[in-house]
């Protein structure tokens, strides 16, 4: 097990790669290949800055990140800012894969006001 951003990482089946962070709510998984990630559960204000150190750490590591939200159920602004915002100090804006309903909802909401 691997120590990443104040977490155990722990590793899982091996085809669906190494869990970063894991709380109550919101479980991410660096995937095969490695600059991909997974979200499954919810993103809040609660666990949106363990979401920001988990892609700040892929994208040092591998370049531009993939994420793949299908496995989200809920999403704030908080974690919205975090996948669509502009990172200027974090490198480049992650690519969506799979975009959850939850983080459709919210893009259109957000881009209406």
């Amino acid at each position: 097990m691997a120590e990443r951003n104040g977490h155990t990482a722990q590793a899982i089946l091996p085809d669906a790669g190494l869990v970063l962070y894991e709380d109550r709510q919101l479980r991410i998984i660096q995937a095969t290949p490695p600059d991909k990630v997974l979200l499954r559960g919810d993103v809040d204000i609660t666990n949106s800055p363990a979401l920001a150190d988990a892609l700040a750490g892929v994208t040092a590591e591998w370049g531009r990140v993939t994420v793949d939200t299908e496995g989200l159920r809920f999403i704030d602004v908080s974690g919205w800012r975090i996948l669509v915002g502009p990172h200027p100090r974090r490198g480049p804006r992650p690519r969506l894969l799979n975009i959850a309903p939850c983080v459709h909802r919210l893009n259109q909401r957000m881009h209406a006001l």
